[in-house]
Order: C-alpha cells, then structure tokens, then sequence
C-alpha cells in the first residue's frame, strides 16, 4: 500500500509540487514508483490542529466588544479530525473501488491515490491559518487561490490519470472529484468564520 516512510528532501518537493498545478499533470510522476503516506499523514495532522486553532482565533475576534466569555472549543479538533481524515481516505477508496469494479487501465493504485489526496491538503494548512482574518473578501480571494491551486492539482492529476477512459466518464468523474473538494473548502470557509461548530453542538 505504498511506503510508509520517505525521504525528508523528497517529502518537501512532493510537498512544493502539490502548489503548482501543471497543465500535464505530472504531479503523479512525482508520487510513483513508491508513493508515501508519511508526508500525507503529517499533512492531516497539521491541517486538523490548525483548523482548530484558526476556529478559535476566529470566534475570539467574533467575539470581541461583545458581552460574551470566550472559551476555548476542543470540540473543533475531532470535528477537523473528522472531515479531513474522512475525505482523504473514503474518497480514494471510492474512486480506487469505481476503477477496479470497471477493470480500468488507468495507471493509478489506492496507494497513489492517497497520497495524491494527502499531498493536495498541504495549501489548506496556510489558508485556514489565514481565513481567521476578519474580512470576508480576502477570505474569498484566499477560497478561489486554493481552489486554483490545490483543486488545479487534484483534477489535472486526475484528468490525466483517466485519460483511458472514455472522455464523457473521465469528464464526469473529474467534475465530481474537483466538485466535492471546493465543497471542502468551502465548509472549512463556513467552520472556520461562521461559529457553526458552537451551534452545531448547542442543536444537539
């Protein structure tokens, strides 16, 4: 199921290449012949601690000049923990599922699409630092950057790894996958400046 360990030199290039979507989706190429779940991994956990962090942040500014206690939410943690470990491992199987059952010729195993999937995570880390700033059209200009980049990388990868595939699917399941990851990043948008996570657990 790939490696678990890597190289640090080359965990930071996959690292730096996740950013930098390219029209030939080469960001395979960079993950074969043995792709790694050591630096996906730490991605996640990174992400996870500074959603949470970054939520925090967000409720305290919220809460400023108001006749509130602000208190820290833990709850945040498995929440971040939930989404990110869920979306990284459930749709990788999904996908790698789809193209078993089909029989594909695609050049892609479950390993390479984790990592994959992993490695695309790395620009939310920075940006939900970031979505804390109390300005909702920065916030946006930082929504469309990271779908640009991180959802660039996703598709073209995929786009190109389907390429066997007849156009109409590839075309199909490229819209589905680049569709469900700008709805993460936009319920990272939503958690991190909308205190839904507080009422989410008040509802309950």
């Amino acid at each position: 199921l790939g490696d678990i360990t890597s190289e640090p030199g080359q965990v930071l290039e996959r690292l730096m290449f996740a950013c930098i979507p390219t029209l030939n989706g080469s960001y395979l190429e960079r993950l074969k012949p043995l792709p790694d779940l050591y630096g996906p991994l730490w991605v996640c956990i990174t992400l996870i601690f500074s959603t949470a962090i970054s939520g925090n942040m967000a409720d305290f500014f919220s809460s400023l000049g108001k006749d509130t206690n602000w208190e820290y939410d833990f709850k945040k943690v498995s929440i971040a923990g939930t989404v990110v470990f869920s979306y990284v491992t459930v749709v990788p199987a999904l996908l790698s599922g789809f193209l078993w059952w089909r029989k594909s010729n695609a050049p892609v195993k479950l390993a390479d699409i984790l990592s994959l999937y992993g490695y695309s995570m790395s620009l939310f880390v920075p940006v939900s630092l970031l979505l804390c700033i109390n300005y909702e059209w920065v916030r946006w200009i930082l929504v469309v950057a990271l779908v640009s980049a991180s959802g660039g990388v996703l598709s073209l990868t995929m786009w190109k790894v389907l390429e066997e595939e007849p156009k109409q699917l590839a075309l199909i399941l490229t819209g589905i996958l680049l569709a469900l990851h700008v709805a993460l990043i936009l319920l990272f948008k939503v958690i991190l400046n909308m205190n839904i996570i507080n009422n989410f657990y008040c509802i309950m």
